[in-house]
């Protein structure tokens, strides 16, 4: 499971802010909207991006070795920041505890250019029962990457991820093909039938099976609608959602 930032004091006031806005105690946007600060901390030209929009979420995977790889720059020299991922419903997820180059205060620092950079190794965050929102186990959804301010909470920048099952997709796709070729089988046997008696067989031997061969072909039949009903489950794992790649 995500780390629960509620162990942080940060993340109780997260946890308060995300109440509010479910609540409508909050505007829509005091939290998650790029703003610079009044005290002039925040730069206002601070920028994020992701080496790539597309992570592949691997749904149960006990430890994913996924990596994205995440660069800020605009800040001002010396700027800590924190690192939240929020789809909407649910209370956003602090992420900070588990990518690179954080300091001893467990933020991510700007250098003196006003950058930064670090890698989020996704781990346990696949897992179906992440902590990040309502069912999100298992749906595939676009999520939005946001840069904290630790001291405020207010986000500076934000950049959208969409996760995406791309490597589940390839395994689906094998088991369907393993699926289609057993079923195929299955109906061929069907289709045979008992055919015509074979000259070797004698007629009390024929009579027998001719009696017995209604129990097999239903049997069969049996056989085929749970192979059938079991394949089209299992393909309905190979629809993709609009966000992510074909």
């Amino acid at each position: 499971m995500t780390k629960v930032i509620a162990t942080h004091p940060r993340a109780v006031v997260l946890m308060l802010v995300a109440a509010g806005l479910l609540l409508g105690l909050v505007a829509g946007n005091a939290v998650f909207s790029p703003r610079a600060s009044a005290d002039g901390h925040v730069s206002g030209v601070e920028s994020v991006v992701a080496d790539d929009a597309i992570v592949n979420h691997q749904l149960g995977a006990r430890s994913s070795r996924e990596q994205v790889r995440i660069w800020g720059s605009g800040f001002a020299a010396g700027q800590e920041v924190i690192l939240l991922i929020n789809d909407g419903p649910g209370t956003p997820s602090d992420i900070t505890n588990y990518v690179t180059n954080t300091s001893d205060t467990n933020t991510l620092v700007a250098n003196e250019q006003g950058a930064w950079t670090t890698v989020w190794t996704l781990g346990r965050f696949t897992r179906q029962r992440s902590g990040i929102g309502p069912g999100d186990g298992d749906v595939e959804r676009m999520r939005t990457l946001s840069v904290v301010d630790p001291g405020t909470l207010e986000v500076i920048t934000s950049t959208p991820l969409a996760f995406c099952r791309l490597s589940d997709r390839v395994g689906i796709a094998e088991d369907v093909a393993e699926m289609e070729s057993e079923l195929a089988l299955l109906q061929a046997d069907r289709d045979q039938g008992l055919g015509t008696k074979p000259v070797n067989v004698s007629d009390a031997a024929w009579a027998l099976a001719t009696a017995f061969y209604p129990a097999f072909e239903a049997q069969l039949d049996a056989q085929i609608a749970e192979a059938t009903a079991e394949l089209e489950a299992k393909k309905a794992g190979l629809s993709v959602p609009s966000h992510c790649p074909a």
